[in-house]
């Protein structure tokens, strides 16, 4: 009676077991394949990233499903589109893109898929979803040729999609670029990400708010002292819990550019800039712990013709604490 009340509990706990790892998969899984919605579906009244933190915002309806876009300035001024990073949506050139814009440029900024107010496709987030957004982008506003700026991952986008439309290019502004890294810059978390499941795992709510808060910490350690921290840092530091908290595809679009877009294995896309004509410069941050100086050295023997601009102090954050820098930058380079 003893063996057979043990053997029956024992089964009960292999069912109660197999029912659990089932509930857990059927909850990591249950999004995989569906676009997710935006923070244009939460009803957002007042927020660190508002829908009109810029003027001339608008929708595209594009194939991987609706891009969030800003276009302003003169209509007959220089065009320079505005490609960001990461984790920050286009609020990360907030005065760079308006000091362009004031001084007779026509920009245009838009949040990648999986950020701010474009929707998360689940589909892999790699150089060619990244471009594919880009290039419908400038079909949809009529684009046929334009400036690109590009910020870290933007850097590696904007790589990318010169290497396929080098007929489009006026020049190529880089700021501290993604793609270039070497193998041991990539932090052994890193190797978590490419686990089968990462992208459902790592976003699931349970671990959200785990890697919001890691997120913030890293941005905010860039400076010694939490008094340094500018107001702009504070800002992304809210737009990125904002979009933790808030946006249904953030975290999942996180973890597949972290798995699918080769941050150590763009050489050829940046080497082809060599062969065209069009400017091509490079600003970075000699405090940058993020992108190291290696990728400075790495650009410039693929492209000996870049332009090197270092910025003395600066970070990662260099878009926003160093603007005048990047200002100052693109004035004399822009076509």
């Amino acid at each position: 009676m003893a063996a057979t009340t043990t053997l029956a509990a024992a089964a009960a706990a292999s069912v109660l077991t197999l029912v659990g790892v089932k509930k857990v998969h059927s909850a990591i899984t249950a999004e995989r394949g569906l676009t997710l919605p935006s923070l244009r579906d939460v009803n957002l009244l007042k927020c660190a990233y508002p829908e009109d933190y810029y003027p001339g915002g608008k929708y595209a309806e594009l194939s991987y499903g609706e891009t969030h876009y800003f276009m302003f300035g003169p209509e007959d001024g220089k065009k320079i589109v505005f490609v960001h990073g990461l984790s920050t949506p286009a609020s990360v050139y907030s005065n760079v893109a308006r000091h362009m814009a004031a001084n007779g440029c026509r920009v245009l900024l838009y949040d990648l898929y999986s950020r701010g107010y474009s929707v998360g496709p689940g589909v892999d987030h790699d150089p060619v979803f990244y471009v594919t957004q880009l290039h419908e982008l400038l079909k949809h506003v009529g684009w046929t040729q334009c400036n690109f700026v590009g910020l870290s991952l933007g850097g590696g986008i904007v790589a990318a999609y010169a290497h396929r439309f080098p007929e489009t290019v006026l020049s190529l502004n880089f700021i501290t670029p993604g793609g270039l890294l070497s193998p041991k810059d990539i932090p052994w978390v890193g190797k978590i990400f490419s686990l089968p499941y990462s992208e459902e795992v790592f976003s699931h709510k349970s671990m959200k708010g785990y890697f919001s808060g890691k997120n913030v910490a890293s941005m905010r350690a860039e400076f010694k002292d939490p008094k340094e921290i500018p107001a702009c840092v504070d800002e992304a530091c809210e737009i990125l819990k904002l979009q933790f908290r808030h946006h249904a595809g953030y975290a999942r679009g996180l973890m597949s550019t972290l798995k699918m877009f080769p941050l150590t294995a763009l050489r050829a896309e940046f080497a082809t800039a060599q062969a065209h004509s069009f400017p091509v410069q490079i600003v970075w941050g000699t405090r940058d712990t993020v992108i190291p100086g290696t990728t400075v050295e790495t650009i410039q023997e693929l492209i000996p013709r870049i332009r090197v601009t270092k910025v003395e102090g600066a970070t990662h954050s260099i878009a926003m604490t160093h603007p005048e820098a990047i200002i100052r930058s693109l004035e004399d380079y822009i076509v």
